[in-house]
């Protein structure tokens, strides 16, 4: 009996010293050069799953094209591996995507539905905005990054136009904080437009304007933007805490899935490796025809944060 006893002593001291801890090696977070950006794409054209498989742990990783063709995706990902943790791509307090839209609002949905908990994997405003200010960026240049993506989002998700008065509105019900700096008046955000996208804001096609900014091969006039210096600058810093997040999971949870815009991916892909070796890919020709769920809805959501 002592034997025995002794046995299982040292069997938990050993396991436990031996034990498998992830740890992110943050230093081996990139900003890739064009030529890297056009070899990931060529290869592996978002939507795509990256499955890491170590010591018993699995993380399934969608690098995503955000929007409805990486919904496919977080369906098959969730019935062939049946993950116990999901993160998002979405910073906390601010609303999700539309889940019939978006990947990140149907992977909440999926989590709701199989009573797993939500992780939103970025970092929140305040940190965001401190990081843009110390890189030498106004408020004003900060108020456009979430005007710009408020006015897309509301033409794709809901068709609807928009006018500087309104994003003024909903700005500052959403984000402003006035610690941060002065909100915009009409007559500013209307200048302030004029002079970085020779437009006016509203007359715009915020549709077209957004993809113009976010195209992954931008064209020169784009990269000269405020929104596209503050996103570029902006990514690894929130790679970085995605990247952290990832490992603090995977000390948590078995199975762990976490959804991302590709862009994020390729940056956190070198420190991915070191940690967990190299994945096996699922392209998005090679998922079947999922049957999507329709009513998504987030009804018994269970939030979770894992790193401050």
């Amino acid at each position: 009996m002592k034997k025995t006893l002794l046995a299982l002593f040292l069997g938990l001291v050993c396991g436990s010293a031996f034990a498998q801890t992830f740890t992110a090696d943050t230093s081996l977070v990139f900003s890739p050069t064009q030529k890297q950006k056009e070899n990931f794409y060529t290869k592996l054209p978002p939507p795509v799953l990256a499955v890491y498989q170590k010591d018993g742990k699995t993380l399934v990783l969608l690098a995503a094209s955000h929007g409805p063709k990486s919904i496919p995706a977080v369906q098959y990902a969730f019935d062939m591996y049946y993950p116990q943790i999901a993160l998002i791509e979405r910073e906390p307090g601010q609303p999700l995507g539309n889940c019939s839209m978006m990947e990140d609002g149907y992977t909440a949905a999926l989590s709701a539905q199989h009573h797993i908990p939500l992780v939103r994997n970025d970092a929140d405003l305040e940190h965001q905005w401190k990081h843009v200010q110390q890189q030498g960026f106004s408020y004003e240049d900060f108020q456009m990054l979430w005007i710009l993506r408020s006015a897309y989002a509301l033409a794709t998700q809901e068709g609807k136009s928009t006018n500087a008065a309104q994003e003024i509105k909903d700005y500052k019900r959403t984000i402003h904080n006035p610690a941060w700096g002065e909100l915009f008046t009409e007559e500013r955000l209307l200048a302030y437009f004029q002079q970085h996208y020779n437009k006016d804001f509203n007359t715009t096609d915020f549709v077209q304007l957004y993809q113009d900014l976010m195209n992954r091969f931008p064209q020169k006039w784009v990269k000269q933007t405020p929104f596209y210096q503050i996103h570029a600058q902006d990514r690894v810093y929130r790679s970085v805490f995605m990247l952290e997040n990832i490992a603090a999971a995977l000390n948590e949870y078995q199975v762990v899935f976490s959804e991302m815009g590709a862009g994020h991916f390729i940056e956190i892909s070198k420190a991915l490796k070191k940690m967990l070796g190299k994945p096996h890919y699922i392209t998005a020709d090679h998922i079947p025809p999922q049957t999507l769920w329709e009513e998504c809805n987030l009804e018994g959501l269970q939030e979770k944060t894992l790193i401050q």
